[in-house]
C-alpha cells in the first residue's frame, strides 16, 4: 500500500484543465522511483524543495499545477516528501537534481539545515557544478536564531496550528487538556491518563524525530524544550517513536498521544486527490477550551475541513503558527515570483490551500502576516 495517493485532479477551476487532461501528480517527481529528479531535465532546469511534512502534499500539488502552465516553464518545480512516499522510510539518500545526492530531510528543521549547506550539483556525477541541490524549503516555522538563517527569506503562505492527537477516549479525557497538563505529559512528570481526567492507564508518548518542526514548535507552545523532554523521559518504556502527522504510526494504541498539525489532519480528512488519509482513527485533542480545532469552508460547491482560526486565540494562541516557503535571499527572481505577494501561489491561494486544510492569509498588507509577505 502506498503511503500517499499519486494523482491530482480538479478541486477548483485552477485544476480543471489538469483533471480533463489526466495529468498525474507526484508525491516525489517520479511516482514509481521516489527520490529521483524529473526526467530529461538538467540541474539548471529544476527548482527543488524539501522540508516540512505538514504541507508536503500541498506543495506537491502546487508543483504539478505550475509545471503544467502554458507556456510550459523552462525551469520546473520538484518537491520531495519528508519520508519515502511509498514506504514511509526516513533519511534515505535521494537525488534532487542530476549530480545531487542528499539524505532526505525529515521535517522543516532538517530541511533548513540542508539548504544552508549550499550543496551544489556535482559535475563528476552528471551535474553542472553550479546549480544548488536545494532551492527552497517547505518551512513550518519562521526564521530561527542560527546565523545562517539570515541568508533566507521566509515567504508567508498560510496559517496552521499544532495540537495533539489521540485515538478515541478509552483513556484520554473528553475534556480539554491545558497547556500546563500537556507540558507535564511531554516532560513525563504526568504518566497516567487518570491524572488529567482520563481513565486509568499509562500515557504512551509518541515523539516525532527531532528534525520535525511540528515537534519542536509544539514543545515551544507548551512551554518546554527537547532537552527537558529527553531528560524527563529517558529510558521510560512508555515513550515511543512516531512520525509527525501520521496517526497510523500509533499502530492503534488507545493510550497514545502524538503532536499533530491541525491542517494536515484536516487535509487527510478532506482527502483531496494527492493525499492519503493517515489519521488511523486519531482525532485532534482540545486545548484549554472546547473550541473545535477545525471548521468548514466551501470552495466551488464542495465543503472542506480547514483550520478554525478561533482555536488559536486567547490562552491557546501559542499553538498557532504560519507556513512559509524559505528561499535564499539571492534566489532567482523567477522562483521568488511564485511565492511573493501577488505571485502564482497567492493568486491561486484558495484553490491551492483550502482543499489541504489551510486557512488562507489574504492579501491585506496592513496585517502582521499576509500571503507572500517576506519575513
Amino acid at each position: 500500500m502506498k503511503r500517499r495517493l499519486l494523482a491530482v485532479a480538479a478541486a477548483s477551476g485552477l485544476t480543471l484543465g489538469l483533471a480533463l487532461g489526466g495529468t498525474a501528480a507526484h508525491a516525489d517527481p517520479d511516482n514509481t522511483n521516489p527520490g529521483t529528479p524529473p526526467a530529461g531535465k538538467t540541474a539548471a532546469q529544476i527548482y527543488a524543495t524539501i522540508g516540512a511534512d505538514a504541507f508536503a502534499e500541498l506543495t506537491n500539488n502546487l508543483t504539478v499545477l505550475y509545471n503544467a502552465k502554458t507556456p510550459t516553464p523552462t525551469t520546473v518545480l520538484a518537491s520531495y516528501d519528508a519520508v519515502n512516499p511509498n514506504t514511509g522510510v526516513a533519511g534515505e539518500q535521494i537525488t534532487t537534481k542530476p549530480g545531487c545526492s542528499i539524505a532526505r530531510p525529515n521535517g522543516a528543521n532538517a530541511g533548513i539545515n540542508a539548504i544552508l549547506l549550499n550543496q551544489k550539483s556535482d559535475a563528476t556525477k552528471g551535474g553542472d557544478g553550479t546549480s544548488y541541490c536545494i532551492d527552497w524549503v517547505r518551512a513550518s516555522r519562521g526564521r530561527g536564531t542560527a546565523a545562517g538563517e539570515a541568508n533566507l527569506t521566509f515567504y508567508a503562505q498560510s496559517r496552521d496550528a499544532v495540537s495533539y492527537a489521540v485515538l478515541g477516549n478509552a483513556y484520554a479525557p473528553t475534556t480539554p487538556l491545558t497547556t500546563a497538563q500537556l507540558k507535564d505529559i511531554f516532560e513525563c512528570t504526568t504518566r497516567d491518563w487518570s491524572e488529567v481526567g482520563g481513565q486509568p492507564g499509562a500515557i504512551h508518548l509518541y515523539l516525532p524525530p527531532d528534525s520535525a518542526a511540528t515537534l519542536t514548535f509544539f514543545l515551544q507552545a507548551i512551554g518546554t524544550t527537547l532537552t527537558n523532554v529527553k531528560a524527563g523521559c529517558a529510558g521510560l518504556p512508555t515513550v515511543f517513536s512516531g512520525q509527525q502527522n501520521d496517526g497510523t504510526s500509533l499502530k492503534g494504541d488507545p493510550q497514545a498521544i502524538l503532536p499533530y498539525a491541525v491542517t494536515k489532519w484536516a487535509a487527510q480528512a478532506n482527502e483531496p486527490l494527492g493525499i492519503k488519509d493517515l489519521r488511523g482513527g486519531a482525532h485532534i485533542g482540545l486545548v484549554n477550551t472546547t473550541t473545535a480545532p477545525t471548521t468548514t469552508s466551501v470552495l466551488n460547491g464542495k465543503t472542506y475541513q480547514v483550520l478554525n482560526p478561533a482555536f488559536i486565540t486567547g490562552t491557546s494562541a501559542s499553538f498557532g503558527r504560519f507556513f512559509y516557503n524559505a528561499l535564499r535571499n539571492d534566489a532567482p527572481q523567477e522562483l521568488k515570483d511564485i511565492f511573493k505577494a501577488g505571485g502564482y501561489l497567492c493568486q491561486n491561494a484558495n484553490a491551492l490551500l483550502i482543499p489541504f486544510g489551510n486557512t488562507p492569509l489574504g492579501d491585506d498588507t496592513s496585517q502582521s502576516q499576509y500571503c507572500g509577505k517576506p519575513n
